[in-house]
């Protein structure tokens, strides 16, 4: 039987707990979406993007996930969120998709339970007839990328000689079939090894530590030490990405913070909180030397804050998680690969994305820790995309370019109508021969 014809669109959706991250895969660059509906304390309602669009006032803001935990849970929203993503806001008739001419590649989070899984295959073909269908974890599109020498360059070599020059005889690598994905996310850090191709369930490791519980964090400290903010989890996730950094020096940089009051205090920051005035609503900001306070401006001092808040990637055990740092757990994952071979390949094709990794310092922390949990026979090479959140997202355009292997991978929708949710099972599911023989 001749195959049928790959429709000739390609919607990749990247369906992270936070943020969807969303396109055709003949688009440069992905729109990006909140993964939620958002109730402001006028009590209006912004579904996914609205919140951005239309949102005048994102103090008390209150929202409701289709994730817990990192896990698909409530279809109800997602349902909801996906319309708008998928068809758009109606607003021209070119706007949005039509799934039953379309080939669709859907990123989840890894580890998924696989009751969440199936009732997404049954969400795609019933809910929306698309034409083809591709489920896979995140960090499997991450891979796909065609990664280049400018990832692993480091900020050394960068400054010694020009980009241009450094990599112009050298632009591009041999793809390797292997790569470490560790993702930084929203609601936990997870590690997942890919290994010719294929994704190496026994050795994924999560670490329970993500965006949603720093912001937490930082929440409940501001609120004990500053003003109350415990309402206010769109304020405090923006000075949590524009204050806090991660310390590769954290004993003696809290040293600093004992010695000197917050007014001397050369770590200290000011942050100005957001406010409605006549000329509109003011955005929240970090205060330069140079600005001039206003009289109904409450400023945010923040010194250790800063710093602590981040650690607790590194230290989970400092708010009594019982678990290990991120260089630790990417080490455990490593060791659940017999082939020493197979674990110096991966240290070498060692990528970082998610939020959490875009952090000041963390670069720096995470190579000088892994490096001393590294043979000295191994060559640890770590990537750090320019934009870690849409990363994923450009390797499933990529994916979506080369139409032979996506046919090999996909589920058409007449072979769901046929065999029903076994053939996504089949072949997208977890066999447990792929965990043993290695």
């Amino acid at each position: 039987m001749a195959p049928q014809p790959q429709p000739t669109s390609v919607f990749v959706l990247d369906n992270g707990a936070s943020e969807i991250k969303a396109g055709l895969a003949s688009s440069p660059s992905p729109t990006i979406y909140p993964n939620a509906i958002t109730r402001s304390r006028d009590r209006r309602v912004f579904i996914a993007d609205e919140l951005y669009t239309q949102c005048k006032d994102f103090s008390g803001l209150v929202y409701r996930r289709p994730y817990e935990k990192g896990h698909l849970t409530n279809w109800e929203s997602e349902k909801v969120i996906w319309d708008r993503v998928i068809y758009g806001d109606g607003s021209s008739s070119s706007d949005g998709v039509r799934p039953e001419e379309t080939a669709f590649i859907l990123g989840e989070p890894s580890a998924q339970l696989p009751v969440c899984s199936a009732n997404t295959d049954q969400i795609v073909f019933e809910e929306y007839g698309f034409a083809t269908y591709f489920r896979c974890p995140s960090a499997f599109l991450v891979h796909e990328n065609d990664h280049n020498e400018a990832l692993y360059q480091t900020e050394e070599e960068t400054d010694a000689q020009p980009l241009a020059e450094s990599t112009k005889k050298n632009t591009k690598l041999l793809k390797s079939d292997t790569t470490l994905v560790i993702d930084s996310g929203y609601s936990a850090t997870v590690v997942t090894p890919i290994i010719e191709n294929k994704v190496y369930h026994a050795g994924i490791k999560r670490l329970n530590i993500g965006g949603k519980l720093l912001r937490n964090y930082l929440k409940e400290t501001i609120s004990y030490r500053h003003y109350n903010m415990m309402d206010e989890s769109y304020i405090v996730n923006e000075i949590k990405e524009h204050c806090c950094y991660v310390s590769t020096k954290f004993a003696a940089d809290l040293e600093i913070c004992k010695k000197f009051s917050l007014a001397k205090n050369p770590l200290a920051i000011e942050y100005v909180l957001p406010r409605a005035s006549a000329s509109g609503f003011r955005a929240g900001h970090v205060r330069t030397k140079s600005e001039a306070s206003e009289p109904d401006d409450q400023i945010l001092v923040l010194a250790n804050e800063r710093f602590s808040i981040p650690e607790v990637l590194f230290h989970p055990s400092d708010i009594d998680i019982a678990q290990a740092g991120v260089p630790e757990i990417i080490a455990q994952s490593l060791n659940t690969i017999p082939d020493r071979d197979v674990r110096n390949l991966l240290l070498a094709n060692t990528v970082f994305v998610g939020g959490s990794t875009k952090f000041e310092g963390f670069k720096e922390r995470v190579s000088s820790e892994l490096q001393a949990l590294t043979p000295d026979d191994a060559f640890l090479r770590l990537g750090f995309p320019d934009d870690p959140i849409t990363y994923a997202w450009q390797g499933g355009a990529r994916l979506g370019q080369q139409k032979a292997r996506l046919r090999s991978l996909q589920v058409t929708k007449k072979e769901y109508m046929e065999y029903g949710s076994n053939i996504c099972l089949q072949k997208f599911g977890r066999p447990a021969k792929d965990d043993r023989e290695l």
